[in-house]
């Protein structure tokens, strides 16, 4: 009988499945790690955005109670 060319490959499909999630998993490792190495804190992220928690907090519950 012999391998015909037009058959589907279970193997290589696997394979293929197998690397596709290996490489979507070292990209979100990669990006996970440089996050937190380079992130400093909600504080430092209030303090540079200029925003404040506790008024936003205030705010959104305002904005929940008028509906």
């Amino acid at each position: 009988m012999g391998a015909q060319p037009d058959a589907p490959d279970p193997i290589g499909a696997l394979l293929l499945l197998g690397a596709t999630i290996s490489l979507l998993a070292a990209m979100y490792v990669v990006c996970y790690t440089f996050f937190f190495a380079t992130w400093e804190g909600w504080e430092s992220w209030n303090r540079r955005t200029g925003l404040d928690t506790e008024a936003a907090e205030a705010e959104r519950e305002r904005r929940l109670r008028r509906k």
